[in-house]
C-alpha cells in the first residue's frame, strides 16, 4: 500500500512540472475564441478569455494540485467544460464521479460541427483537439496521466470505505469485548449451578436407589405372600364352589318363595274383596299426588306411608306452651299409594271392580279431594298417552278387551255410555253438540236448564237397581277407537275456570256412566251391569281460592253438594232409618250405588305441599270414616 502511494506522488510531481510548463507558454497568447471564427472552430457558449478567468478564479479558492494543471490545459485546448471530479482534485474523491458522468459535452459553430481524436472519462468524450485551432492536443501520456489519476481517486474511495469497514469492525469488537466479562460470570454462574443440580440430583439418585433396595425387599415379601395367597385360593376354590351351589339353590328357592307370595298377596286380595263384598263396607284408597315441577321451592309436607301400604301418618307443628311441639296423625285405608305410584298401579288395584261390571254388579268409583288434589289427572289422565291414561280410559280398555275375549264363549255385549256434568245442581249432558247454554252466566245457565222442556232427570229401575238419566244422550259404542274420541270431546266441554288453588280447576262434578249389556244364546243367559266413573269437583276455602262473582255461586255449590255427600255416608254409617238422598243431585245419583247392592270404591286424593296440610287432614279423616261405612252386600243383576 505504502510502495503504491510513493510511486503515485512521483507521478504527481512529474505531471505538474509539466502542466506548469505548458500552462505559461499558453498564458502569453490569451487568444480569444469566439464564434465568429475564422478558423471554424465550435465553441461553448463561454469565450476562451471568461473560461481563463473563471479557471483563475477557480484556483485562488481551491487548493492548486497537479492534475488540476492539466484539466485547465484540457479546457483551454477543447474550450468544453472539465467534469468537476478532474478540477477538484480533493482527496476523498467523492463528488468526483458523480460529476463527471453527469457532464455532456455541448458543441456548436458557425461552419458546422468539428472532428478529431476524442478522450472518454467515465461515459463523458472530451475532443482531444481542433484542426483549426491554435492550441497544441492532448497527447498520450496526458490521456494516461489523467486515466491513473482517476484510478488513484478510485483506490482512495475504496482505501476510505475499508477504513470505515475497519472503524465498525473495531466499534463491534469493542462492544463484544465489553460483554465478555458478563458473559464470562454468566458461564461461572451457569457452572455453579450445574455443580448445585448435579450435586443434589446425586442426592437424590442415591436416595432412589436407597428406596429401590427398599422396594426390592418389598418385592421379594410380596412375592412370598403371593404363593402363599395362590396357595390359600387353590384351597378355598372348592368352598368358593360349594357356596356358589349353596347360593344358587338359596336363590331358587327365594324365586319360589316370592311366586308363592305373590300367590298368596293375590288370595289375600281376593279373600279381602270376598270380605268386603260380603261386609258389604265401602273401599277406600288414598293417594298422593306427584310433585310437579312447577312447585320446585315449595315446602312439602310431612306425610309417610307405612311399609305395608295400609296406613299414612301426617307430622304437624304447632306452638304449645311457648314451645314448638310436632303432632302425628295417622289414618288406615285399604291401599295408600305414595308420591311414587303411577297410573298403572292405582288401575291394578281398581281393575278387579271392572271385573265386577262386566259380570253383572253394579259399580261405583269415585275420586274425592281438594281442589288440585290430582283427582281428574287420577280419573282422566292423558288419553294419548298409553302411561298417563287415568282410571276411565284404562276401564274401557279393559271392557272391550274382555268382550272381545267373552265373544268366543258365545257373548255378545252391547256398551252405551252417558257422560254428564252436575253443575250448580243442575246436570248437563257432555254428549251433546249444544254448546250454547255454556256460553252464559251460572244464573243463566241454571235459569235456562229449569225452564228447559229437556232437563235431564235421573230415573231409578227397582228391577234392576240401576240410574238411568233421562233426557241424556246415551250412546252405543262398540270400538274403542270411538270411545276415546267421545271422551275426550266430553272433558273438553267440562265447566272449569282459573283460581289461585289451581290454575284448571274443575268447576262441576263430572259422572261417566257405562251401561254392559250382555246376552249368552248359546247357554242362555244374561247379564246387565254399570260402572259409574265420578270425578268430584274439589272442597275449597271461598276465602283462600279468591273466589268472586260467578266462581263464588260455583264453590258454594260444591261445597254444598259434598257436604250432603258427608252426610249421607255418615247416616249410613249410624245406620239411621232415614237417608236423605234427595238433599243434593250428586247423592240421588249415588242413591243404589250408596244404598247398597253396589261395589263402591272411594279414592281420597291429598297434595304433598305443606300449604295445604289443614285440607288434607280433612280429607283423610273423611276417608276413614267412609271405610267404615257399611253400605250393604252386593248383588248380582
Amino acid at each position: 500500500m505504502f510502495s503504491k502511494e510513493g510511486k503515485t506522488n512521483s507521478n504527481r510531481k512529474r505531471i505538474n512540472e509539466e502542466t506548469s510548463i505548458s500552462k505559461n507558454k499558453k498564458l502569453k497568447k490569451k487568444t480569444a475564441i469566439g464564434p465568429n471564427s475564422e478558423n471554424g472552430l465550435v465553441t461553448s457558449n463561454i469565450s476562451a478569455g471568461t473560461s481563463d478567468a473563471i479557471i483563475k478564479e477557480a484556483s485562488k479558492k481551491k487548493k492548486k494540485t497537479p492534475f488540476n494543471d492539466v484539466a485547465n490545459d484540457v479546457k483551454r485546448s477543447t474550450a468544453f467544460p472539465i467534469p468537476t471530479g478532474l478540477m477538484s482534485g480533493k482527496a476523498s474523491g467523492k463528488a468526483s464521479g458523480t460529476a463527471s458522468e453527469k457532464a455532456s459535452v455541448k458543441a456548436s459553430g458557425a461552419s458546422g460541427k468539428a472532428s478529431g481524436k476524442t478522450v472518454s472519462y467515465k461515459n463523458t468524450t472530451i475532443k482531444s483537439y481542433c484542426p483549426s485551432s491554435p492550441l497544441r492536443p492532448i497527447t498520450k501520456s496526458m490521456a494516461e496521466r489523467i486515466r491513473l489519476r482517476t484510478k488513484v481517486l478510485e483506490y482512495k474511495e475504496q482505501l476510505a470505505e475499508v477504513r470505515r469497514e475497519t472503524v465498525e469492525i473495531k466499534e463491534y469488537n469493542r462492544a463484544i469485548e465489553s460483554r465478555l466479562p458478563k458473559l464470562h460470570d454468566e458461564l461461572i454462574q451457569i457452572e455453579r449451578d450445574y455443580e448445585e443440580q448435579a450435586a443434589k440430583y446425586d442426592e437424590e439418585f442415591k436416595k432412589l436407589n436407597e428406596q429401590c433396595d427398599v422396594i426390592n425387599e418389598d418385592n421379594n415379601i410380596s412375592s412370598e405372600n403371593i404363593v402363599n395367597i395362590r396357595k390359600d385360593l387353590e384351597l378355598k376354590k372348592d368352598k368358593i364352589i360349594e357356596q356358589k351351589l349353596s347360593y344358587e339353590s338359596l336363590l331358587k328357592q327365594i324365586q319360589e318363595n316370592y311366586a308363592r307370595l305373590k300367590i298368596e298377596e293375590d288370595t289375600r286380595k281376593d279373600l279381602h274383596n270376598q270380605h268386603l263384598d260380603l261386609k258389604g263396607n265401602i273401599r277406600v284408597m288414598c293417594r298422593v299426588r306427584p310433585y310437579t315441577d312447577k312447585e320446585n321451592g315449595i315446602e312439602r309436607a310431612n306425610l309417610k306411608c307405612s311399609d305395608d301400604k295400609r296406613t299414612i301418618q301426617v307430622s304437624t307443628k304447632r306452638l304449645r306452651l311457648w314451645q314448638m311441639q310436632t303432632e302425628k296423625s295417622t289414618y288406615e285405608f285399604d291401599h295408600v299409594f305414595d308420591e311414587s305410584a303411577d297410573q298403572n298401579e292405582i288401575y291394578l288395584e281398581l281393575c278387579s271392580l271392572v271385573q265386577s261390571a262386566i259380570d253383572g254388579y253394579n259399580v261405583c268409583i269415585f275420586a274425592y279431594g281438594q281442589t288440585g288434589s290430582g283427582k281428574t289427572y287420577t280419573m282422566e289422565g292423558e288419553v294419548n298417552n298409553p302411561e298417563k291414561k287415568g282410571i276411565i280410559p284404562r276401564s274401557i280398555d279393559e271392557i272391550f278387551d274382555k268382550i272381545k275375549e267373552t265373544s268366543k264363549l258365545g257373548w255378545d255385549f252391547k256398551v252405551y255410555v252417558q257422560y254428564v256434568e252436575i253443575y250448580n245442581e243442575t246436570i248437563q249432558d257432555l254428549l251433546t253438540d249444544e254448546d250454547k247454554n255454556r256460553k252464559k252466566s251460572c244464573k243463566d245457565r241454571k235459569k235456562s236448564c229449569k225452564e228447559s222442556k229437556d232437563l235431564c232427570k235421573i230415573v231409578y229401575h227397582e228391577d234392576t237397581r240401576m240410574t238411568i238419566i233421562e233426557n241424556a244422550e246415551r250412546r252405543n259404542i262398540s270400538k274403542k277407537k270411538d270411545m276415546e274420541i267421545l271422551i275426550c270431546k266430553a272433558s273438553n266441554r267440562r265447566s272449569k275456570s282459573s283460581t289461585n288453588s289451581n290454575s284448571v280447576s274443575s268447576r262441576s262434578h263430572g259422572v261417566f256412566i257405562l251401561h254392559l249389556e250382555g246376552e249368552n244364546p248359546i247357554e242362555n243367559m244374561s247379564s246387565r251391569g254399570s260402572l259409574n266413573l265420578i270425578d268430584l269437583a274439589g272442597s275449597e276455602n271461598i276465602d283462600k281460592s279468591g273466589s268472586v262473582g260467578d266462581q263464588m255461586t260455583e264453590a258454594q255449590s260444591i261445597n254444598k253438594s259434598l257436604f250432603y255427600l258427608r252426610n249421607v255416608i255418615q247416616q249410613i254409617k249410624n245406620k239411621s232409618n232415614h237417608v236423605n238422598y234427595r238433599d243434593s243431585v250428586l247423592t240421588s245419583l249415588l242413591k243404589y250405588s250408596l244404598g247398597g247392592t253396589a261395589k263402591v270404591c272411594m279414592l281420597v286424593n291429598v297434595s304433598p305441599l305443606a300449604e295445604s296440610i289443614n285440607e288434607t287432614k280433612k280429607s283423610l279423616s273423611f276417608g276413614q270414616d267412609a271405610r267404615k261405612t257399611h253400605v250393604g252386600t252386593a248383588i248380582k243383576n
